[in-house]
């Protein structure tokens, strides 16, 4: 197989042009990306609404050293969409003009249904709001599942099931066995928890059906968050969620990893961004992540709305490593700092391996390693991550033409080896315990790798899924989370959910209204209508655990 990587083609430095959209009617415009007090803005004039400026960045520093990393794919095809050609690339159209995406899916959404067991300010979907119901039956989300399997060159590994609430799904532990029978490494499930919460033996059939990952939404560690961003209280539903899990690893010895994912407003939780970490850590024996994400502005805002709130990736950041002490701004890379070491890998086992070429001003992310004393040590600062990716680089383009591919093992290895910093190493950890640590990293192996010095792991990550105000045409590009569609098209995120939103196209074509659907599915709608109550406070939970 060739390389699953090429060279990145976007405008890099500062100041430079990109396309952007207006805010107000989704027109393609040009758009200023400069620096300014050593921030980012991206700033855009619309002919009919008039001028946008937007912070960007918060960190014009750290914006450009993440071009560094950039690299592009080398596009995505879909056989199972009819609307394309033969061959032809996975595009969507804005204004009017076709943007082709050039990354292959890394996650995919499916959204299983927008029917919700809550009522939140900030969310994408709901049917109650909506008007209708968008379910799709079992056999079309497996038609999508075999979508996602049929990706070329690079076929999907990962896929999350969401929502609205994905676990209110009649068939959710059907989806889950089915989209294993295909073949998925990664299962996840991007849920508000209530269900996993009070309906043990439900998380406990997920588990056993393949479930690998909880997605679980956290906004903060109190309910007075809770209550300004879901209209109700929610901690202790997060630490049901929690318990059960440990209750299911102690009786069945697995339970699914969580990752904390945190909806990130200024003036909302934004104090609490180093706590929610360490809370994770706290937790660490089932929660395996954290990931920030910074809201997005959808709908009607405010340009005041949108600079009051606007928490940028380097916010976020900068947040964890004043709050924690933990990292410095050092220890973040974008997401395409690893898309070489999968580009390697597919040069040299001759199969296409799933890769990150994604935009480098996507996310930021770290990798932390945590002792039993909660020692945090970041992994960054036990490897010169530049000399690495330089060099993975001149062996993958090297491998490429050899007539012994995988005899280059051994130069990765001595790579390795020579970029380890053995000084920054955790205490009881050699050179050859890391390197076995990374290349299990992403394995069922790792945590036994990890054990064998006693040190945990726990990744930690911030994407910033873009909105109008921000909206950039090569993000879009390189987005490398879509959605699948019941006909099977893919959309990036970006794309689906702001933007030109297509969520609301697609929902529309395939949904019933909503007192169709509640005439026909009464015990349902019953009991989504007394989910909806909410409670006057926390004491007024319902049993947690219930077996």
């Amino acid at each position: 197989m060739s390389a699953t990587v090429k060279p990145y083609s976007a405008a890099v430095g500062l100041p430079k042009k990109t396309r952007s959209i207006c805010p107000e009617c989704g027109k393609l415009l040009e758009a200023n990306v400069f620096e300014k007090d050593g921030k980012v803005y991206m700033e855009k004039d619309c002919p009919e609404h008039g001028h946008f400026c937007d912070l960007y960045w918060s960190d014009a520093k750290k914006y450009l050293q993440a071009e560094k990393y950039a690299k592009d794919g080398t596009g995505l095809r879909n056989p199972m969409d009819k609307s394309l050609k033969d061959g032809e690339n996975v595009h969507i159209v804005i204004d009017g003009e076709r943007i082709d995406m050039m990354s292959p899916t890394a996650l995919a959404n499916i959204d299983l249904t927008n029917r919700c067991n809550m009522k939140c300010p900030i969310c994408f979907a709901n049917a109650n709001d909506a008007g209708y119901v968008y379910e799709p039956d079992f056999e079309t989300v497996c038609k999508m599942l075999d979508a996602l399997r049929s990706e070329e060159p690079i076929k999907c590994t990962a896929v999350q099931f969401s929502g609205g609430e994905p676990t209110v799904y009649p068939r959710l532990v059907d989806v889950i066995k089915a989209a294993k029978e295909r073949g998925f490494a990664q299962v996840q499930i991007a849920t508000n928890g209530i269900e996993f919460c009070n309906h043990y033996d439900k998380l406990k059939a997920c588990a056993q059906a393949g479930l690998n990952t909880i997605y679980l939404q956290f906004d903060g560690l109190n309910d007075d968050i809770y209550r300004r961003s879901r209209g109700r209280w929610m901690m202790k539903v997060k630490e049901g969620v929690i318990a059960n899990c440990m209750k299911l690893r102690e009786e069945t010895g697995h339970s699914p990893s969580i990752v904390l994912v945190v909806t990130t407003v200024r003036g909302l939780n934004d104090d609490e961004i180093g706590d929610i970490l360490k809370f994770a850590i706290k937790h660490r024996e089932v929660v395996r992540g954290v990931n920030y994400q910074p809201v997005a502005f959808t709908g009607r805002v405010t340009h005041e709305e949108v600079d009051k709130g606007r928490i940028t990736l380097t916010d976020v950041a900068k947040a964890i490593n004043d709050e924690t002490g933990f990292t410095t701004m050092d220890d973040w890379y974008p997401v395409p700092t690893v898309a070489g070491i999968s580009n390697y890998a597919s040069i040299i086992l001759g199969q296409n391996k799933i890769t990150f070429p994604t935009h480098p001003h996507c996310g930021l992310a770290t990798y932390l390693f945590i002792d039993d004393k909660d020692n945090v040590m970041p992994m960054p600062r036990m490897i010169d991550v530049d000399r690495f990716v330089k060099g993975m680089d001149e062996i993958s383009h090297k491998a490429e033409t050899a007539a012994f591919k995988k005899l280059t093992v051994l130069k990765v290895r001595k790579l390795l080896l020579n970029c380890i910093n053995e000084a920054g190493l955790p205490e009881g950890m050699t050179k050859n315990d890391l390197i076995n640590a990374l290349v299990s990293i992403m394995s069922k192996k790792s945590k036994a790798a990890l054990a064998k010095f006693s040190w945990g792991a726990m990744y930690v990550g911030a994407m910033h899924f873009q909105d109008s105000y921000n909206y950039d045409v090569e993000r879009v590009r390189r987005c490398s989370i879509h959605y699948v569609t019941p006909d099977c098209k893919i959309i990036p995120f970006c794309a689906y959910n702001s933007g030109i939103e297509m969520r609301v196209e697609t929902e529309k074509k395939f949904s019933v209204p909503l007192a169709e659907w509640k005439e026909k599915h009464k015990e349902e709608a019953k009991q989504l209508a007394e989910a909806l109550i909410v409670p006057k406070d926390p004491d007024e939970a319902p049993a947690e655990n219930k077996e």
